[in-house]
């Protein structure tokens, strides 16, 4: 039991180790405020608020574009329509760092112990890993405004689907949050997750409609379907179709793969969200 004020929460064990969720869902809006503090200090700490800090972060995925688009667009395609497949590969690439990103932090944020914070203190400890979020879906909307120019230049062109773009950052950061929740409470059992996780996240990349289109796998074979049932292809096609406007006429609407994108989404935030609640007393012991 721990007193705050006149109010006292109290932790009852149970057989599934999650708390009462009502109360703990109230108790983890009460440090809302905390939460925006610690994303400021994250990004201080990243050095997001200097000019070569901001720089570097925009830059970083524009480097790994034109080396994709290099042997990708080049070497493989011969040629690779110039520009607009550039624009391509770099707004890709900008949204699989704001996904990974919220990953690796959520596993960095349990696997450090937050500085001290989850060790020390009885605060609901997914609020650090919302905070990382955050932080992320901060990077990634100032990305998305320095991808403006290329965009322009490459004449990917207005689409209505771009309307679509608010929505999928959400969805973003709840699949992203739910696997983070779930890796991070791997990794207090399972110490060497955070070290394959990098590996299994650039292989998941190649697996993913990110540096090639999704119509290169919309045929009937069993390939392509299993390569649809990866759950970012829906997310990655969304993005795609988002950013570019469709590929094929004929191939899936952003409604459709919206959609199914935020049935992976809601489910994985909420089967991380209590994986790590009904675990998380055990952190600050093992960590």
């Amino acid at each position: 039991m721990e007193n705050q004020g006149n109010a006292k929460l109290v932790r009852r064990a149970t057989r599934s180790g999650l708390p009462p969720l009502g109360n703990y869902l109230r108790e983890t809006y009460k440090f809302r405020t905390f939460a925006l503090r610690w994303s400021a200090g994250e990004r201080k700490a990243l050095h997001f608020e200097t000019f070569l800090g901001r720089v570097w972060h925009f830059l970083n995925p524009f480097i790994f574009g034109l080396i994709y688009f290099v042997f990708v667009g080049i070497l493989s395609a011969g040629g690779g329509r110039g520009i607009s497949r550039l624009a391509f590969i770099v707004s890709n690439l900008y949204v699989w760092l704001f996904f990974t990103t919220i990953i690796s932090s959520a596993v960095n944020s349990v696997k450090s112990g937050g500085g001290g914070v989850l060790a020390n203190s009885a605060i609901p400890r997914v609020i650090i890993p919302v905070a990382s979020t955050v932080t992320a879906a901060n990077y990634f909307i100032r990305s998305i405004i320095t991808y403006i120019p290329l965009h322009l230049l490459a004449k990917r062109g207005l689409h209505a689907e771009m309307l679509a773009i608010p929505l999928l950052i959400v969805l973003t950061c709840l699949f992203g949050f739910g696997l983070g929740l779930i890796f991070a409470t791997l990794n207090v059992y399972i110490r060497d997750v955070s070290r394959l996780l990098p590996h299994f996240l650039r292989l998941w990349l190649y697996l993913s409609p990110g540096i090639w289109e999704y119509t290169r796998v919309l045929g009937d074979g069993t390939i392509q379907a299993c390569a649809r049932l990866n759950p970012m292809f829906s997310g990655m096609t969304s993005w795609t179709l988002a950013l570019g406007g469709s590929l094929d006429p004929t191939g899936p609407t952003i409604l459709s793969q919206i959609g199914i994108f935020a049935i992976w989404s809601v489910a994985t935030a909420t089967v991380g969200f209590l994986i790590f609640v009904s675990r998380e007393d055990e952190f600050a012991v093992r960590n």
